[in-house]
């Protein structure tokens, strides 16, 4: 399953009119707010959960033969500070990385883990829109790297090693980890992994805990509300999100049930004649405590594209 030289190739070749050409403020309007502060949580003995408020998460398994990471963050200082911290709790080899999907924000660490030898991961749909929006994945996070006093010029695209379809089971010492795809939830290549041992789930784009999801590239709102209700019917008492602290069964669904009311209502709106300037302004008191409630302008004119349509406003 390896991602060859000659299938990146072809990625490239098929990226034609990279969406870097598009309006990038449509896409992404960082706002630095006042936010916790960063927090390693050990959730399980040997499960580690990093919750970062204004970046995004990571997650990482330590076990006697190696470490397996999930998502490497949004910068290579921040890939190192991730290892670093790793490093304070093992000196085994971190052999495995994990990219959940094509967003800069968890995977732009790559080049960090490259250099010490880790084997990285994604689905090959995620493979495809790295490829794909590569330009646009480091664009598009200027004003982060801005507010966080990041050198954009550190940036650099490293392309995961291996790809997969559908499940991937890795032996690690004495665990078991399943890399699983069920389809396109947030983005193609939707990346979920799973920690049997810890009754624990990883849920990259698809999940993140109160908060107002960015839909601009998702090809079906009902196929990631019928992901999310998957998930929440699995055999798993802890959500690691990839936004956000650590979730329960009831905050999936609680996201779900968001994405169903904007939908109901952008739909509405669409039905009555409203265009994309006045969905823009429709307003959704009861998740208004909601972390990005006050971005919700861009998803919901996004939303507007995809009804008016059939495509994604970004394409991933």
């Amino acid at each position: 399953m390896k991602a060859s030289s000659f299938v990146i190739a072809a990625l490239l070749a098929c990226a034609v009119a990279p969406a870097a050409s598009q309006d990038v403020n449509r896409l992404d309007d960082f706002r630095l707010r006042e936010g916790q502060a960063t927090q390693l949580k050990q959730v399980a003995p040997d499960l580690y959960f990093l919750y970062d408020d204004l970046s995004s998460n990571s997650a990482f398994l330590v076990t006697e033969e190696g470490v397996l990471v999930v998502d490497t963050r949004q910068h290579p200082a921040h890939g190192r500070d991730l290892i670093e911290r790793i490093r304070k709790i093992t000196d085994k080899p971190i052999k495995w990385a994990i990219n959940t999907h094509a967003h800069g924000d968890h995977f732009l660490g790559n080049p960090e883990f490259k250099k010490i030898g880790t084997t990285i991961i994604a689905h090959r749909d995620t493979l495809a829109g790295i490829v794909k929006n590569q330009e646009l994945e480091i664009k598009r996070r200027q004003a982060f790297f801005k507010a966080m006093k990041l050198d954009p010029g550190e940036v650099k695209i490293v392309l995961p090693d291996m790809t997969f379809d559908s499940r991937l089971t890795i032996r690690l010492g004495s665990r078991i980890v399943d890399i699983l795809y069920f389809g396109a939830g947030q983005n193609p290549g939707d990346t979920m992994v799973y920690f049997p041992h810890a009754r624990a789930l990883f849920v990259g784009g698809p999940f993140a805990r109160k908060n107002w999801s960015n839909t601009s590239f998702s090809p079906s709102i009902d196929g990631w509300v019928a992901l999310l209700e998957k998930l929440a019917a699995m055999d798993v008492d802890m959500f690691l999100p990839g936004h956000g602290d650590v979730g329960t069964k009831q905050d999936v669904l609680d996201e779900a049930k968001l994405l169903t009311d904007a939908q109901t209502r952008v739909k509405q709106a669409i039905a009555e004649g409203k265009s994309a300037a006045e969905i823009r302004k429709l307003d959704f008191p009861q998740y208004v405590t909601l972390r990005n409630y006050n971005r919700r302008e861009n998803f919901l004119e996004a939303l507007h594209h995809l009804y008016t349509t059939g495509k994604p406003k970004f394409p991933y």
